[in-house]
């Protein structure tokens, strides 16, 4: 079965229900949100099966609420047999999930569209299966967002968390300070409420964040006395931490911050609300614990007075912390063990950061409640960056600032997937995302014994095609148009394809910082953030932008048998070179890929080698990155010659 998520249970049966010509027919349970859900089925279906085709569908549940919570029951059966699909469920956002996968399991054969007789039992391992999406450092359009639903929908994630403020920009349009939001790209109340009731017909929340009392610059140049630190006279155009904050013994600080939060209360229904609380920074190094910690106490108030649960990021943690606060850890598992053993329950995202650009295995082998998390320091994908995770793991494991043992642990609700949008804009956001979040959608519903990474690359191809036919997004395209705005045309595209697909942008935060900054990193000193490539002015236009983050050719090519086929590999692996000195002159964007053709151009005389029998080794420089991009394929012509 090529659904992703894998479902619990799946019984094979015999046979095919066709989809006939006439459309959907629908009997049963019957409510405004599923009715909407069944159009939009419809719709996407119609990709593959074809419009105006359908089968008959009959639906049993119980009633929902408006919007959905934590602890909503997901579980679902879908009996399909030669007559109809029947969906049965406690909930209509068991309907919801049954339509994903009913989505998934359209197929035209020989005969013509159908679906396969089975029946599947499902439910979710964990009750929040999320995304969160940073709107400050690149603004993403509403579009897109709604776009972020529908393919959320489909591989049943049921969380999005919206970053709203950081020290490149406040999206939120407040009525009490409405100077805060940023004067040309934000969210009024009214398009984020039509948001929150679009996600509900999905059956998925939305989790709303203000960052404080750090990442606050964008908020200090428009309020300078609310703040600590050094001077802020605008919204920050570099990235990184910013040495100021929000300023605890401020009432006027306070009491906006208090403020805020109400009207977030007021546009968003959920539960949860996020207030941050992740690398609070003053000159100097100063500790900001405790100041932290008496900002926090306040926010917290607030937020238990308006009848919501607070959310903060692991660095909030101090004895003093109410433990109805839910942390979210992202300073690797160990952030997450100190949580629990403090009471707090989790929602974890180390492991899930897809600005990273780590190729999906590493995504998907992380677990998370349980351990071990793949071993970042031996992999050798990354062994180029390995002195700065070293760096980094051992800075996270040794920090002291946790709350004392509870007497009883927390909970693990389950994961967010992070996208922070440093290098992202609204136009990349959806390769860089569904590029590999499948894989962690698969994680956080199935059950933790499904870990075979093979049939996981099987079903993630399987799911990129299926946004595409949906009409969701098409990840392929998303490429093709940045390379036509980079003026090639389809045949140089053609050509330059067979490099294009052996590389990978560099990983870790290799990019963002730069090779200065990285090397200071790495040795565990202070680095000049002034002096990083990228700010919130650098247009992402470049070939490195529109690369996905990991290249499954390269994967395919270490498995591949065909001699016939890695003949053609290293034909094309000659042919990009030829393109390469022949637009490099005309064309800006290419000249900075003469490195890394001019390697891939030299592996095909060591493939041609290996095919004739002859020793071939992969040369030491193939594995080491040319400015920003990393030769995949080395790695897995090693592989290839290892096996």
């Amino acid at each position: 079965m090529e659904a992703m998520p894998l479902p619990r249970r799946v019984h094979p049966g015999a046979g095919r229900l066709p989809m006939v010509e006439g459309g959907w027919e629908w009997t049963g349970t019957s409510t405004p949100r599923l009715a909407r859900a069944a159009h939009r089925l419809r719709d996407q279906v119609a990709g593959v099966a074809g419009a105006g085709r359908g089968c008959h569908v009959s639906i049993s549940c119980g009633v929902s609420a408006e919007f959905p919570a934590l602890g909503d029951d997901d579980s679902y059966r879908l009996a399909i047999d030669r007559r109809e699909a029947r969906v049965e469920a406690p909930q209509e956002w068991g309907v919801l999930r049954a339509f994903a996968t009913l989505t998934q399991l359209v197929q035209a054969d020989a005969d013509g569209p159908c679906l396969p007789v089975l029946t599947v039992d499902d439910a979710p391992r964990f009750p929040w299966r999320g995304l969160m999406i940073d709107t400050a450092r690149h603004f993403v359009r509403t579009e897109t967002l709604l776009r972020t639903l529908d393919a959320m929908a489909l591989f049943k994630l049921n969380v999005l968390h919206l970053h709203l403020s950081d020290d490149q920009a406040f999206r939120f349009a407040s009525r009490a300070f409405p100077e805060l939001a940023d004067a040309k790209r934000h969210y009024s109340a009214a398009e984020l409420r039509a948001l929150v009731h679009e996600a509900a017909d999905r059956g998925i929340r939305v989790v709303p964040e203000l960052d404080v009392p750090g990442h606050v610059a964008s908020w200090l140049a428009v309020h300078p006395e609310w703040g600590l630190g050094e001077a802020v006279t605008a919204p920050a155009t570099r990235f990184g931490p910013h040495s100021c904050c929000l300023d605890p013994d401020n009432p006027s600080a306070v009491q906006a911050a208090q403020a805020l939060f109400g009207e977030l209360a007021e546009v968003f229904p959920d539960r949860f609300v996020h207030f941050g609380g992740d690398e609070v920074q003053l000159p100097g190094g100063d500790e900001t614990g405790e100041l932290q910690a008496a900002f926090n106490a306040p926010v917290v108030a607030r937020l238990g007075e308006l009848g919501r649960t607070p959310v903060a990021w692991d660095e909030a943690i101090h004895p003093d912390l109410p433990r109805d606060v839910v942390i979210q850890s992202w300073r690797g598992t160990s952030a997450r063990a100190r949580a629990l053993a403090a009471g707090f329950d989790t929602v974890h995202s180390a492991g899930y950061y897809l600005d990273l650009s780590y190729p999906a295995d590493l995504h998907y082998l992380s677990d998370p409640q349980h351990g071990p998390d793949p071993d970042l320091l031996a992999d050798p994908r990354l062994a180029h960056v390995r002195p700065g995770l070293d760096m980094l793991q051992h800075v996270w494991r040794s920090d002291p600032a946790a709350a004392p043992t509870a007497p009883d642990s927390g909970r693990v609700l389950g994961a967010e997937a992070c996208m922070w949008t440093e290098l992202v804009t609204d136009d990349l956001l959806p390769l860089r995302v569904w590029s590999r979040m499948p894989a962690i959608a698969e994680r956080l519903w199935s059950d933790a014994a499904v870990r075979d990474v093979d049939g996981m690359y099987r079903r993630l191809a399987a799911g990129h095609a299926r946004l595409a036919s949906t009409g969701i997004v098409d990840l392929d395209a998303v490429t093709t148009r940045g390379l036509e705005r980079l003026g090639l045309s389809a045949a140089d595209r053609a050509e330059l394809a067979p490099l294009l697909d052996a590389l990978e942008p560099v990983k870790w935060y290799a990019r963002l910082l730069g090779p200065a900054a990285m090397a200071r990193r790495s040795a565990g000193e202070a680095e000049d953030a002034a002096a990083r490539p990228y700010d919130t002015t650098t247009e992402l236009n470049r070939v490195i932008d529109l690369l996905p983050p990991e290249s499954l050719a390269a994967r395919r090519l270490a498995r591949e048998t065909d001699v016939g086929k890695l003949r053609e590999t290293a034909a094309g692996w000659r042919r990009q070179r030829r393109c390469i000195e022949r637009l490099g002159a005309t064309v800006p964007a290419i000249a900075e890929l003469d490195g890394v053709s001019t390697v891939l151009r030299d592996l095909a005389e060591v493939l041609d080698r290996f095919l004739d029998g002859e020793p071939a080794d992969v040369p030491d420089d193939a594995f080491e990155p040319r400015g920003e991009y990393v030769l995949a394929v080395a790695g897995a012509l090693a592989a290839r010659f290892a096996a």
